[in-house]
C-alpha cells in the first residue's frame, strides 16, 4: 500500500507551534519543503547556537520536529525570492504558515499564488479576536488552554506539563484539520483556508472537561472529578513511586492490602486495622491522607516497584509502577514491537532512538524519513 500523502507537496514556513504538522504529513509520504529566510527561522538559529548549554536540547528538538523535511532558503523580502516562492506555490497542495514566520501577514498574496491549495495558519490564539497579537509561550498556552489548571495536586498551584505540549497538541489538531480540507480540495478542486489556534487545540483536548461544563456546569479540577480517598495516590517505594487505589468502595483491594501487610508482620498493620479506616468520610480528610502516607510508605520503602507490582497482581490489589519518561525507552512491550528506530541526526552528530508511528493502521503506511537537510538547497536572494 502506498503512503496516503505520497503525491502531496507541502511548503512549511512554521517555526514553533506548527512544526509537528509537516512532520506528521512527511511520515505519511508527503514531500515537505521547509522554507527559511537567510540565517534560518528561530528554531534553526537556536539549534545552531554557539552556546552549548542551550544548544543541545534545541538540536534534538529541532531535528525531531523537522525529520523528513527538505529545506530551502529564500529571501522573501526580495523580488527574486518571492518569484521563486510563487513558482513553488503553484504546485503545492498545502502551505503552512505561522504567526511570526514568513508570509503570515500576507495571507491574501499567498492565496493568490496558490488558489487551489490548503493554506493553514497556525498561531497562539487565532488570526482574529482580542488576543490575536498577544505574546505566547508553551507555558502561557498551557495555562490559557486549561491543561495546567488540571495538572498537579489540588493543594498546589497549577502545574506545567513537561515537553512541548502546545507544539505537539497543536500539530496533531492542525494536521487533522488540514488533511480534512485537503481531502475536499483533491476531490473538488476548491482551495481552503484553515485557521488554527493553539489555545483552542489545548482546550479541546482536556478529556471530558468541556462536557462537564456543558452538562453539569462544573469546572473540572486537579485531582479528578470527585474527592480522593487517602489510599488513592502515588507513594514512595525503594526505587521510585507506585500508584495505589484501595478505597473502601474497593473492598477487595483494601482488604488484600491490609492482609498482606499483616502477613509480613510489619508494624504498619496496627494502624491500618483501626476502626477509623472504615469511616469513608474521615478517609477523605487531610489528617487521614497524612497518616496513611506515612504508614504505607514505611512498608513500601522496603520493596521495589517490580516486587510490589507482582505481589499486587497476585492479591488483586489495584497497584502499579509509576513510570518515568526514560522508562519508556526500556518498556518491554515497545521493545517487542520494535517501536523505536535508530536515526542518525546531522546537527547533533549522534544516533538516537526515534519514536515510531503514533497510530496503528491496517497497513504499514508510516515511514520515518531521514532528518531534515541542512539548508542544502539554497536559492539566490
Amino acid at each position: 500500500m502506498n503512503s496516503p500523502f505520497e503525491d502531496v507537496q507541502i511548503l512549511d514556513l512554521t517555526w514553533e507551534f506548527g512544526r509537528y504538522v509537516g512532520r506528521l504529513f512527511g511520515d505519511l509520504g508527503a514531500r515537505v519543503t521547509r522554507i527559511e529566510p537567510p540565517g534560518g527561522l528561530p528554531d534553526r538559529r537556536a539549534a545552531t547556537s554557539a552556546d552549548a548549554i542551550e544548544r543541545e536540547p534545541a538540536v534534538y528538538e529541532f531535528e525531531f520536529l523537522n525529520a523528513g523535511k527538505d529545506s530551502m532558503t529564500l529571501d522573501l523580502t526580495s523580488a527574486k525570492g518571492r518569484e521563486t516562492f510563487a513558482a513553488l506555490a503553484q504546485s503545492a497542495n498545502v502551505i503552512l504558515l505561522e504567526r511570526g514566520g514568513p508570509l503570515y501577514d500576507e495571507l491574501s498574496w499567498v492565496r493568490q499564488q496558490a488558489p487551489l491549495a490548503v493554506v493553514t495558519s497556525i498561531s497562539p490564539f487565532g488570526r482574529t479576536g482580542p488576543w490575536a497579537d498577544a505574546p505566547a509561550t508553551d507555558l502561557t498556552l498551557q495555562s490559557a488552554g486549561g491543561i495546567a489548571w488540571l495538572s498537579g495536586r489540588l493543594t498546589d498551584a497549577p502545574l506545567r506539563l513537561p515537553g512541548l505540549q502546545a507544539t505537539m497538541v497543536t500539530g496533531v489538531y492542525a494536521a487533522t484539520a488540514t488533511s480534512l480540507a485537503l481531502y475536499d480540495t483533491l476531490a473538488t478542486g476548491r482551495g481552503h483556508e484553515v485557521d488554527v489556534s493553539a489555545q483552542e487545540c489545548i482546550a479541546h483536548s482536556l478529556q471530558n472537561s468541556i462536557q462537564m461544563w456543558d452538562f453539569e456546569r462544573k469546572v473540572s479540577m486537579r485531582g479528578g472529578e470527585g474527592t480522593r480517598d487517602a489510599s488513592e495516590d502515588m507513594f514512595a517505594c525503594r526505587d521510585g513511586l507506585i500508584f495505589l487505589a484501595a478505597p473502601r468502595s474497593l473492598g477487595v483491594s483494601w482488604n488484600a492490602l491490609v492482609d498482606w501487610i499483616q502477613e509480613t508482620g510489619h508494624p504498619s498493620a496496627e494502624e491500618l486495622t483501626k476502626e477509623r479506616w472504615a469511616d469513608r468520610v474521615w478517609r477523605l480528610t487531610g489528617e487521614a491522607k497524612s497518616i496513611f502516607r506515612q504508614t504505607l510508605e514505611s512498608f513500601t520503602r522496603d520493596y521495589t516497584q517490580d516486587q510490589l507490582t507482582q505481589e499486587a497482581l497476585k492479591r488483586k490489589i489495584v497497584m502499579g509502577p509509576v513510570a518515568r519518561v526514560t522508562d519508556v525507552l526500556d518498556d518491554p512491550q515497545l521493545r517487542h514491537r520494535e517501536y523505536f528506530e535508530q536515526v542518525a541526526l546531522s546537527l547533533a552528530g549522534a544516533r538516537v532512538s526515534f519514536p515510531g508511528a503514533p497510530y496503528r493502521l491496517s497497513e504499514p503506511v508510516w515511514k520515518l524519513r531521514p532528518a531534515i537537510a541542512g539548508n542544502e538547497q539554497p536559492q539566490p536572494a
